[in-house]
């Protein structure tokens, strides 16, 4: 399940402060690992992704894959500077780790800092890194992460795939921030909060809180990932990074962003605390959680201090779970992104809507079907008699279908049947 990861609830409300994206990457654009680095700073990529012998890393099933069955050093890199450079960083990511072989402790390690290299070998802590999460393999009970430096620490261990958000704090002062549920949270200067998390159910407290810097003052400008060749053996799986820089504030604060079920629809809402050269915002949608597709837009409200609330109805809602996204645009042109938030509809996986036409002697059917392939719509009167029957060759997504129809004034009943069921709707012709 993608993007960040979301939750089959009803209703989900989350907290987006109004920061900078500066690395967004979920590897659906691509089963290519190539795709995925660049040599010239290119926005969103890894400036390396290498395998070992037997350590290969791999695009697979939408995440990034390292799988190890012997020897060999794995790693991926950043070492194109994010700009600024960021003094506070608040990294997001999907973490899971599976097949273990044997218990051991340091079995792979993230680094946050500066001058990485694009090569496997080990950095040099105190020249390279400001912060690091080291991670801890058990055969029966799965992966834990830990704090080297003082004050140590470590999380319970975890068997399936989880939420890591790793807050860093190198500004010189206190820090505040918002905790994955939106609760605000300070952090001191040079230490990191840790939060781990179900897929959709975000936290308000750390696991691993104020823990302390590998190297103080360090800048907060790449990142790096090293599984080494004495590890054991395992499969670590990595998806949907999202790294936000908490000190650069975006033109427009967004304080909310929630969905929920209503009926058929999906009610969106949103709120921002202020504005700046705010032109409008695009709402995105997707069925799966990799590819948005704008659905809808609604006007900004330019430059305002005061806070402003927005609302968009999604009147076309696909059946199951579906993600949400704000793109926020600026009067010039630029643009940023929200957080995703999902919702899990009343829609079933078919259904239709239907409009009689007594002048044009049809009926008007509107299809969502899950999958493309063929169907069938019957018509009836209360006493159970078909009036009518079509067969229908349906899309993936929405089909318009006229069916001839001349019955009489009064309630009657659509029955669409598809190959995994059959719905009903009521009508007045």
């Amino acid at each position: 399940m993608k993007k960040l990861l979301l939750s089959l609830l009803f209703i989900i409300g989350i907290t987006v402060a109004g920061y900078a994206q500066i690395f967004s990457q979920n590897f659906s654009s691509s089963s290519n690992i190539v795709d995925y680095i660049t040599s010239t700073a290119e926005a969103n990529k890894f400036t390396a992704i290498g395998s070992g012998t037997n350590n290969i890393a791999s695009i697979t099933s939408g995440t990034l894959r390292f799988t190890k069955t012997g020897s060999g050093t794995a790693h991926f890199s950043r070492n194109a500077s994010f700009i600024g450079p960021p003094t506070a960083l608040k990294i997001s990511f999907t973490l899971n780790v599976s097949n273990i072989a044997a218990t051991n402790t340091t079995q792979a390690q993230l680094y946050a800092g500066t001058g990485f290299a694009n090569s496997s070998g080990a950095p040099t802590l105190a020249s390279t890194t400001h912060s690091r999460l080291v991670i801890g393999f058990d055969a029966a009970q799965g992966f834990n992460i830990s704090g080297p430096n003082a004050p140590t620490g470590s999380t319970p261990y975890y068997n399936t795939t989880k939420v890591i958000t790793w807050v860093i704090n190198n500004t010189g002062s206190i820090l505040n921030y918002s905790a994955p549920d939106g609760s605000a949270k300070t952090l001191a200067n040079d230490t990191w909060d840790l939060y781990v998390d179900d897929i959709g159910i975000p936290t308000a407290t750390p696991v691993l809180a104020a823990r302390g810097a590998q190297s103080a003052n360090l800048a907060l400008e790449q990142f790096f990932f090293r599984y080494d060749t004495g590890s054991e053996n395992a499969t670590i799986t990595f998806d949907d990074f999202l790294i936000n820089d908490q000190t650069t504030i975006l033109p427009v604060s967004l304080t909310s962003f929630n969905a929920k079920a209503n009926l058929q629809n999906i009610e969106l809402a949103w709120a921002t605390a202020s504005e700046s050269n705010n032109s409008h915002f695009e709402v995105l949608r997707s069925g799966d959680g990799k590819i948005f597709s704008k659905i809808g837009e609604v006007k900004g409200a330019g430059t305002s201090s005061t806070a402003k609330s927005y609302a968009f109805t999604d009147k076309d809602a696909l059946p199951g779970v579906s993600y949400y996204q704000l793109k926020q645009v600026d009067a010039d042109g630029k643009s940023s992104e929200s957080e995703v938030v999902a919702v899990k509809s009343n829609v079933a996986a078919s259904n239709f809507r239907v409009f009689a036409n007594r002048q044009e002697g049809t009926v008007k059917l509107t299809i969502f079907a899950a999958n493309e392939g063929k169907g069938s719509i019957k018509i009836y009167d209360l006493n159970g008699r078909k009036l009518t029957e079509q067969q229908l060759n349906l899309n993936k997504g929405y089909t318009n279908v006229s069916v001839p129809f001349n019955g009489a004034n009064g309630l009657h009943v659509a029955s669409l049947t598809t190959a995994s069921e059959t719905v009903t709707q009521k009508f007045i012709q």
